[in-house]
């Protein structure tokens, strides 16, 4: 299935870990054109964040994908 990239980027993949033992690690890979996903071309996003940072992302994640499920809702969460 060929994902809708009219505005963003699309997930293509992701890794997790830790970096120094003490922060946590993501690399985000993504496609950021419907010719780029077709292509196979992917971009890579290190992030590194405190171990607070991660757990707040994942539970905001976690809160995302349940309003997903949702269906067509409005949202008004902001950061």
């Amino acid at each position: 299935m060929k994902p809708d990239m009219d505005l963003i980027g699309a997930l293509t993949s992701f890794s997790v870990g830790t970096l120094d033992g003490r922060d946590a690690m993501m690399v985000i890979e993504m496609a950021t054109s419907p010719e780029e996903y077709e292509r196979g071309v992917r971009r890579q996003l290190p992030v590194a964040m405190t171990p607070e940072h991660a757990r707040e992302l994942g539970e905001a994640l976690l809160l995302a994908a349940k309003a997903a499920l949702m269906g067509d809702t409005p949202s008004y969460a902001v950061n």
